[in-house]
């Protein structure tokens, strides 16, 4: 199954907030994937109208749409305690704000496993349904919590009769037509209907050193919202704000936006300017780049040792080090990665394996090219496979 975007479907963007196309550019991404020979980028821009910050010359959203129905990389049967307490985090502001009944009918718009939902699940609400475009997700979600998720996407998704809620949890972030989608969700609502909404909080980035170079900057992170850009959005649709709050959380250490909204008649007016993202966003590139310094010095001397070298992880943070650094010129013998979907495929004419395929290939050195799932890497490592190689991972002080 391929998760390849064409490159031909690669667009440019006007303002999804105001629809200006007058814009500052910010930083170009560059990203590698299984199967391209070159590396693809987009533009991380801000709208000088409004300040709006998003990603330029991005997949079209059928393309995008194609990506998330085929890709596999994000299944969780047991979600791990981090994303558990994200999730109730997000559930406790819908309960604390929302004040609905519990037959209350609820939407949950990517919703993945279903992992989110069960919350409400949980708490006695009984008319739950989900879109996932992912059948793999849907499957999962009925599996594990006897969960209605349909394999469709916001805009082939038809309803009988309208929601009291709909909540999107980390997914404007990944839309491409965000106006058109936000029509969407006010046509799936009632009068009065709310809508939750869980965003990266982008005037945050810059705080902090990133655990990861360039980190919010993933292929599917394509819009960078403040709260003033969401409102603009949100306004503009018909929306009035009901309660948004900023929430930091451990387990990506970065904060999300958590806002609550209500469904008026017609638009509201009064747009605001984002003054926050743009800079913060300069400041977290800057960042990334003093990041990235030790990492390139650990690339060069890997380069330079020519030790057969195993990478572990073939996702985003292995595509921004292999464009962003020498490390394609290592000694690089196998990437492994746990998702199926990419074994037997290449990055960079280097074969994508199963873990197991390790045990043919003792004592070499892997790089865990992860900072989340790091411990859990390692520690797999040396409990299922008694690995005696060096480990190089990108944590501070946890390399052996």
């Amino acid at each position: 199954m391929s998760t390849t975007i064409p490159l031909s479907a690669m667009t440019a963007r006007r303002c999804e907030a105001c629809g200006g196309e007058d814009q500052e550019p910010i930083h170009r991404q560059h990203f590698l994937f299984p199967g391209l020979a070159q590396p693809v980028h987009y533009d991380v821009v801000a709208c000088r109208g409004c300040g709006f910050a998003f990603a330029s010359d991005i997949p079209d959203q059928s393309a995008l749409d194609r990506f998330y129905r085929d890709s596999g990389h994000h299944l969780h049967a047991e979600l791990p305690p981090g994303l558990q307490r994200i999730h109730a985090e997000f559930f406790r502001f819908v309960r604390q704000h929302a004040g609905l009944e519990p037959d209350a009918p609820i939407l949950d718009i990517g919703s993945g496993m279903g992992h989110f939902l069960s919350h409400f699940q949980a708490a006695g609400f009984r008319s739950l349904q989900g879109v996932e475009p992912s059948q793999a997700a849907v499957d999962l979600a009925d599996r594990v919590y006897g969960l209605q998720v349909h394999a469709s996407t916001i805009d082939s998704f038809a309803p009988s009769t309208p929601f009291a809620l709909v909540t999107l949890c980390g997914v404007l972030e990944h839309i491409a037509d965000l106006r058109h989608s936000i029509r969407k969700v006010s046509a799936l609502l009632g009068d009065g209907g709310l809508v939750f909404l869980a965003v990266p909080d982008a005037p945050t980035f810059g705080r902090t050193a990133p655990t990861e170079p360039f980190l919010e900057f993933a292929l599917e992170h394509i819009n960078f919202f403040s709260a003033t850009s969401l409102d603009n959005l949100m306004r503009a649709a018909g929306f009035e704000q009901v309660a948004v709050t900023s929430q930091h959380n451990d387990f990506y250490d970065n904060s999300y936006l958590l806002a609550l909204y209500r469904k008026t008649a017609g638009t509201r007016a009064g747009r605001v300017r984002d003054e926050a993202t743009a800079p913060s966003l300069r400041a977290y590139v800057e960042l990334s780049r003093q990041e990235l310094r030790p990492v390139e010095a650990l690339a060069a001397q890997l380069v330079a040792s020519r030790e057969p070298l195993l990478i572990w992880g073939a996702g985003g943070l292995t595509s921004r080090l292999l464009c962003d650094t020498c490390l394609g010129q290592a000694n690089i013998i196998a990437i492994v990665d746990r998702n199926t979907d990419l074994h037997g495929r290449q990055l960079m004419g280097v074969p994508i394996e199963a873990p197991d395929s390790i045990r043919a290939r003792p004592g070499m050195t892997v790089l865990i090219a992860s900072t989340t799932y790091a411990t859990e890497i390692r520690a797999m490592l040396k409990e299922r496979y008694a690995w005696q190689g060096r480990i190089i991972s990108l944590n501070p002080g946890a390399d052996a």
